[in-house]
């Protein structure tokens, strides 16, 4: 799961450099979450959701739709006092099997008002299974330019795979094709393996060392796993790539 890291001012309207996450994974669960929308509240939310995962307050299993329901009736869910707006919620995990298996995902959405509730949908009911990678959901202000953009990629050589989600994404950050003003910055992005947690991914973009599109100085304290913006895995003490990694390269027409 990915996000762009710029976000935009409630009070003025306009783009404002982020310094917060849209994108968490749990440590202790193999979940992962994503937002859009109201970022003070959805931060806040997340955050305490977490929390309240970690401490097993929320007992179900995970990677179902009632476990989500229950994140809905935490009271972190409540909107917080103050200017909201609408807030979309991604949580994905791997569905409950042993070794490796599908992963769901499901979009949470609250409209932001005072008598509004939420609302749990399951996004993309042919879930992804342990052999293949593919978009599956985009939403946001840049959503739209992600979604088409990401298709127009996928129908080159390499096909409907992560990385032409993750050329989508680097794509629409450098302002190609969405010229919004108030999209940008770097990638954010999580991982969730076959097995396991969620995991920060840090991304050298543009030669920039990232995570959870912050700028760093100490990139191996933060996450064990990089790629460029090429999608080329990186050696997480150097930040070079291994000399004998899988190299993509995208044709001459941007494919």
């Amino acid at each position: 799961m990915g996000a762009d890291s710029q976000g935009t001012s409630l009070q003025t309207g306009q783009a404002v450099s982020l310094r917060e996450k849209k994108v968490f994974e749990s440590v202790c669960t193999p979940e992962i979450f994503a937002l859009s929308g109201d970022l003070q509240w959805g931060q806040s939310f997340l955050r305490q959701l977490l929390k309240e995962i970690q401490r097993a307050v929320i007992q179900s299993s995970p990677g179902t739709r009632g476990r989500a329901e229950e994140f809905c009736e935490l009271p972190c869910a409540t909107p917080l006092k103050g200017p909201i707006c609408e807030l979309e919620i991604l949580y994905g995990a791997r569905c409950d099997a042993e070794g490796p298996s599908d992963f769901q995902l499901f979009r949470l959405h609250h409209a932001g008002r005072a008598n509004s509730s939420w609302s749990v949908n399951q996004i993309g009911e042919n879930e992804l299974n342990s052999k293949k990678s593919a978009y599956v959901y985009s939403s946001g202000l840049g959503g739209r330019a992600n979604k088409d953009r990401q298709k127009w990629i996928a129908k080159g050589d390499q096909g409907d795979v992560a990385r032409t989600c993750f050329w989508s994404l680097c794509d629409l950050v450098n302002g190609i094709p969405s010229k919004s003003f108030m999209t940008g910055g770097h990638p954010q992005l999580v991982k969730l393996d076959q097995r396991g947690f969620g995991h920060a991914v840090g991304v050298k973009f543009n030669g920039v060392p990232t995570v959870y599109g912050r700028r760093t100085t100490n990139p191996q304290s933060f996450a064990k796993f990089w790629v460029d913006e090429d999608f080329t895995q990186l050696n997480p003490e150097t930040l070079e790539k291994y000399s004998q990694a899988q190299k993509y390269g995208r044709s001459r027409s941007g494919r």
